[in-house]
């Protein structure tokens, strides 16, 4: 993480809108046949600038998207390579900033891994805890995200018996 980068592009972002872009649950099996619950995460992230014209203007928006997932798996099976898949609720957030003045691609780009990761991190926890409660499953763990945390420092707690970390 390069904390003089994201600066930059801070001084010249100002954060507009935060979107729920695409979402999904999927069941792959029942829970009552799963005996020791694992999990697995993801977290991709994807910029791109864009010229938006206006009525009377023409301002320049950076759109972030960050995909996130978390997979809730069988690990009971010591034999298989990969845990059995019991459900999984992913979604993809697209952020809009405006762009207030010139600002180097290599530091957008650094700014939407920890940054837009950071501001999209209490959308993606209340989707989770809302979608499982929903649909009657176990609430996944989603950790705080303080500070900035991307895919380098992203860390599941172990609370459902086995944790992975997955970089899309």
């Amino acid at each position: 993480m390069d904390k003089s980068l994201i600066a930059k592009a801070s001084k010249n972002l100002r954060l507009k809108s935060i979107n729920l872009y695409e979402s999904n649950l999927k069941r792959f099996m029942d829970l009552a046949n799963s005996e020791e619950l694992g999990q697995q995460i993801k977290l991709g992230v994807n910029s791109e600038t864009l010229n938006i014209s206006g009525t009377e203007q023409e301002n320049q928006t950076f759109r972030v998207y960050v995909d996130l997932g978390v997979r809730i798996v069988n690990v009971s099976n010591n034999n298989e390579v990969e845990p059995t898949p019991i459900f999984q609720i992913e979604a993809v957030f697209q952020l809009d900033y405006e762009l207030m003045d010139t600002v180097d691609q290599i530091a957008l780009e650094e700014f939407a891994r920890y940054n837009a990761v950071h501001n999209v991190w209490p959308f993606w926890r209340q989707y989770v805890f809302s979608t499982a409660n929903q649909a009657g499953l176990p609430c996944p763990e989603i950790p705080l995200n303080t500070s900035f945390q991307s895919v380098e420092n992203l860390d599941v707690s172990d609370t459902l018996s086995q944790s992975k970390h997955t970089e899309t």
